[in-house]
């Protein structure tokens, strides 16, 4: 009886040894599991604050780029307007050098002309206020505005040269 009782004491001091052992080392095994998920959610938060900066800068890139292409686009129309205004020039300067039939059979066509050259004016100012979509629609608009301005200025131009 004795024996077992010693037994019984030796056994539990051992299991609270164990016990009380394994709760240090748990509580230390924690400790480490914390520090490394603060060091995980530190660098993900870094990388998205990166990421975010990226995108941010990307997408300022692609607006400055956007921005340059329609002015460059709006550059170009309206020198093709310029030139034409002086095509257009030419042929009132030459109509008016025509005699009083051919300059009374030009005249409407030629006031035509100048109506479709002011409604491609009032559609470029359209574009420079547009942006987006509305942009692009604008442009494809004026696109064809100013090939069907180029086609009649060059159906008067052949008529008047035939005469």
């Amino acid at each position: 009886m004795k024996r077992l009782k010693w037994i019984s004491i030796i056994t539990l001091v051992l299991g609270l040894t164990l016990v009380l052992g394994c709760g240090e080392k748990a509580e230390e095994t924690s400790d480490k599991v914390s520090e490394k998920a603060q060091e995980t959610a530190d660098k993900v938060s870094q990388k998205a604050q990166e990421t975010a900066t990226a995108a941010k800068e990307t997408a300022e890139s692609a607006a400055a780029w956007t921005k340059e292409k329609m002015d460059e686009y709006v550059s170009k129309a309206k020198e093709q307007m310029g030139d034409l205004d002086t095509k257009v020039d030419e042929l009132n300067a030459e109509a008016k050098s025509l005699g009083d039939d051919a300059k009374q059979k030009y005249q409407e066509q030629l006031t035509q002309l100048d109506e479709m050259k002011a409604a491609v004016a009032k559609k470029m100012e359209e574009l420079q206020d547009a942006s987006g979509e509305a942009w692009e629609k604008t442009k494809q608009e004026l696109d064809e505005m100013m090939a069907k301005l180029e086609k009649l200025y060059e159906n008067l131009k052949n008529e008047m040269s035939a005469t």
